[in-house]
């Protein structure tokens, strides 16, 4: 799999972003055509308001992050950018923390969130998605420790980070050792992806459960961190906006835009200049997307 490398990202370099930075894009939005019947079906409010406030975190490449010159950058960043201009609208960021992305969005402070968040049952119960994105899970270690198989984890400990879809997966699969007569699998949890590369590298837990073109790009960055070649078995999965409970009139002005970018080529190029095209949705699986496990 080919990794975008220009922008590189440490992990001790996303720790600095602590506190919430609201970004603008102006005129970013502008070059795309607008779609009128996406634009038509936006809620009143944030029609008028002319912004499509996201929220994020830019600690997690190559979805979104920040380039060497300071840059937000990523495939969610690019791809909201992409929407909004589709919607008429223009894009506003705001880093925040990963756990506070779907409350946020929940409670009406920012009309979406983006941060390669999987859809899960769970989430669902508080908030709305829309699918964009399928990826596999793979294992992120230490530097010389890629012998690990991520369908051999019993006994092992993970680095994980707080509210993470990983969690799931990972006591799932740790129950599952334990059904087999093996050792559990141990958790070692950090409240954002920084923090978690960074226990990682200094020898704190054998993996990070990731997807897998998060892991590669990590590591491409990461002189003390490396990706394994294995992938978990059946950990497909879906990422999608959030998008609040019941505001159907965005999500569906969301889905209008998405279509015409996967009609019109615009949204497999941002994916393809990532070096995930593989991760790419149907129209047909954006409209009927497949329930959650």
């Amino acid at each position: 799999m080919w990794i975008d490398t220009r922008p590189r990202r440490s992990a001790l370099l996303a720790a600095l972003f602590g506190l919430a930075a609201l970004v603008v894009l102006p005129g970013a939005s502008q070059a795309q055509t607008v779609v009128e019947a996406a634009r038509a079906a936006l809620p009143e409010a944030t029609r008028a308001s002319g912004v499509l406030r996201t929220a994020t975190s830019l600690q997690w490449p190559p979805f979104g992050y920040k380039s060497e010159a300071g840059e937000v950058e990523g495939i969610d960043i690019r791809l909201i950018t992409l929407l909004a201009g589709k919607l008429g609208l223009k894009p506003e960021f705001d880093d925040i923390k990963f756990p506070s992305i779907v409350p946020g969005v929940a409670n009406g402070r920012y009309d979406v969130g983006v941060n390669q968040i999987g859809v899960t049952a769970e989430r669902m119960k508080v908030a709305d998605f829309l699918p964009y994105f399928n990826s596999g899970y793979g294992l992120l270690v230490r530097r010389g420790a890629t012998d690990i198989d991520i369908n051999r984890l019993c006994g092992k400990t993970l680095a994980l980070t707080q509210g993470s879809a990983q969690i799931a997966v990972a006591e799932q699969l740790s129950a599952a050792c334990v059904k087999s007569g093996q050792k559990e699998i141990a958790f070692l949890f950090f409240p954002n992806s920084a923090d978690t590369y960074l226990a990682l590298s200094n020898g704190r837990g054998d993996g990070f459960m990731t997807a897998k073109a998060v892991g590669i790009y990590i590591a491409k960055g990461n002189p003390k961190l490396d990706m394994t070649t294995s992938t978990l078995a059946d950990s497909i999965s879906t990422s999608g906006i959030v998008i609040a409970k019941g505001n159907e009139a965005l999500r569906t002005a969301l889905r209008l835009a998405l279509e015409s970018a996967v009609t019109d080529g615009s949204y497999q190029k941002i994916l393809a200049d990532f070096g995930v095209p593989d991760g790419a949705l149907s129209v047909e699986q954006i409209r009927n997307p497949l329930p959650p496990s």
